[in-house]
């Protein structure tokens, strides 16, 4: 479409969404009571992380819940400056990849550090959380 056939808008447009947890309505429930589980495959034994009704490994939908486990190791992270318009109302905050004693990599906000602390091999703990809203959530801890 070239410019001649459309009109500018100057108006900021907003969603507002809900999102569709029917398969893994098990893992919410768990992690807003301080609880962090996974899905494993029953036909191949895959671990994934977040869970998944569908195996990505095998594409079976036979699946079970099971204990994710707390202690990770960092393997990278970044310090995000510049948020997100869903974030505005944060300060700068890090992220990073933690790898999981027992399984899967995750990826979820590391508190209780600066980037000057952080380094790739640090130990971490997975903590659920749930946010003033209701809303629950996981991040990592330096230990």
């Amino acid at each position: 479409m070239s410019n001649e056939d459309s009109l500018p808008s100057r108006r900021t447009l907003s969603l507002r969404f809900n999102i569709a947890i029917s398969k893994t309505k098990e893992f919410w429930a768990a992690l807003r009571e301080g609880k962090l589980i996974t899905t494993k495959c029953t036909s191949c034994g895959k671990v994934t992380f977040p869970p998944q009704a569908d195996c990505p490994n095998c594409m079976s939908s036979g699946h079970e819940w099971i204990d994710l486990g707390t202690d990770a190791v960092l393997v990278t992270f970044t310090n995000v400056q510049i948020t997100p318009t869903s974030f505005v109302n944060h300060d700068p905050y890090i992220v990073g990849i933690g790898r999981l004693a027992d399984g899967p990599n995750v990826l979820a906000w590391v508190e209780g550090a600066t980037v000057e602390q952080l380094r790739p091999g640090d130990r971490l703990r997975l903590e659920a959380r749930v946010s003033p809203e209701g809303n629950p959530y996981y991040v990592f801890v330096k230990n």
